[in-house]
């Protein structure tokens, strides 16, 4: 039976609260015992509901367990704390000192339940806790858009999709709206992407794909890695030598709860396009397929765009970007056009100076040369992106979403080698 001695004032408009206006709560706890009484309290509280595997919806409230490094945990929730500011930690140990719980609630933590829990304690703190939120909401506190997913997929192997995502993130991270951005390699044949931001990261969509189950809030701020530049890097850790292969479930559930988490995600795709990729520019706001004007690229991209037409893809979600472009290459761009029957996006000019020396450096190359025409290129992209930067510029989001020839204009800059 409910407990029906208290009702929760009616909330709604959170970020973390589903469309019905019922704030969710995600469970992060090791012990079964634990997770399987607070489950029990929390189904009898009115106003809240837990949080099942299919939601991708970020918690209004996570309640996380210690663990047996505190300062794993402390990290932990100060981490979640930037990216969702609406969202409260609950912590729970067995014991639990006088200075770690100073800590805990230095890092963050709201409230903390001893071990084992209490009825009383628990519905104590979550009445609290829904007082909090319906005074949140009361003061205005507005819905939370869901993330833009850019996923750039290659018209062919070595046109740079690679590059090309790594500073479109690291552009975007610059804006001055300041959005969370996530970079994802979703690339499972030869994916390298730590390479480029000199990463040796120890987590891996591997983890996830290990076992699906255990994807929440939680775990999944473990398993991404932070940059210098304050980028969160989810790895492929799948190579052309690899057993196994991410499925498509374990992709959507992923993307899903990283774009209700971030901004920005950016999706490295590769070049090839099997059931799990096309899974990912499913769930895109945009296709960026990368390309170049050499005879082969220009052959295989057309196919491309013909699958991706032929899949069902609708035609203004498919953008193309011509990358290495001189400006000496006008007359072939518009028969390229006319070929693959695709108005090009954007074009990045070639300076392959510049994006060797960002490459073999580990760093993006907006920072290696700043001033190049390349990394200007790339700061303009970014802010065609930001919904924010085109109201400043008086020109109203939506045309800067649907304005495909914004930037094109480059200059002159070293070829190739």
């Amino acid at each position: 039976m409910k407990d029906k001695s208290w009702k929760p004032k009616r909330v709604g408009g959170d970020s973390s609260s589903t469309s019905s206006g019922v704030p969710v709560i995600e469970l992060s706890i090791r012990s079964a015992e634990c997770k399987a009484t607070l489950e029990s309290i929390i189904r009898e509280i009115e106003g809240v509901r837990l949080k099942d595997s299919q939601d991708a919806a970020v918690p209004a409230l996570v309640i996380m367990e210690l663990e047996d490094n505190p300062e794993d945990t402390f990290s932990l929730i100060r981490e979640m704390g930037k990216l969702n500011k609406g969202t409260e930690i609950f912590l729970t140990a067995s014991r639990l000192d006088s200075v770690m719980l100073l800590e805990a609630m230095r890092a963050g933590a709201k409230e903390f339940l001893a071990q084992p829990v209490q009825k009383q304690e628990v519905v104590d703190a979550i009445r609290r806790f829904l007082d909090r939120v319906a005074a949140h909401v009361g003061k205005g506190a507005g819905q939370r858009k869901s993330g833009k997913i850019l996923a750039f997929f290659g018209g062919k192997g070595g046109v740079g999709t690679t590059s090309i995502a790594v500073n479109v993130a690291a552009a975007i991270n610059k804006l001055p709206s300041n959005p969370s951005v996530a970079l994802v390699d979703v690339n499972q044949h030869g994916g390298d992407l730590p390479l480029y931001l000199d990463l040796q990261p120890n987590h891996s969509f591997r983890d996830i794909a290990t076992d699906l189950s255990r994807l929440d809030h939680a775990f999944l701020i473990r398993i991404l890695t932070k940059t210098e530049l304050g980028i969160q890097v989810l790895p492929s850790g799948y190579d052309d030598l690899s057993t196994g292969r991410l499925s498509p479930d374990c992709v959507e559930a992923t993307l899903r709860l990283l774009q209700a988490n971030f901004d920005y995600v950016i999706l490295d795709c590769g070049h090839v396009l099997d059931l799990t990729t096309k899974k990912a520019l499913e769930l895109a706001t945009l296709i960026l397929v990368t390309s170049t004007l050499m005879v082969p690229v220009v052959h295989r991209t057309k196919r491309i765009l013909e699958l991706l037409r032929g899949s069902g893809f609708p035609p203004n979600k498919i953008r193309l970007v011509m990358n290495r472009f001189l400006t000496a290459e006008q007359d072939v761009l518009k028969e390229t056009e006319e070929i693959l029957k695709q108005k090009a996006f954007w074009l990045f000019p070639n300076d392959y100076p510049s994006a060797s020396q960002a490459v073999n450096s580990g760093k993006p190359l907006i920072d290696v040369a700043p001033r190049s025409a390349v990394a200007k290129s790339y700061r303009d992209i970014a802010s065609s992106f930001d919904d924010q930067a085109a109201q400043q510029a008086g020109k109203g989001s939506l045309v800067g979403w649907l304005n495909p020839f914004k930037g094109r204009k480059v200059q002159s800059s070293p070829s190739g080698a």
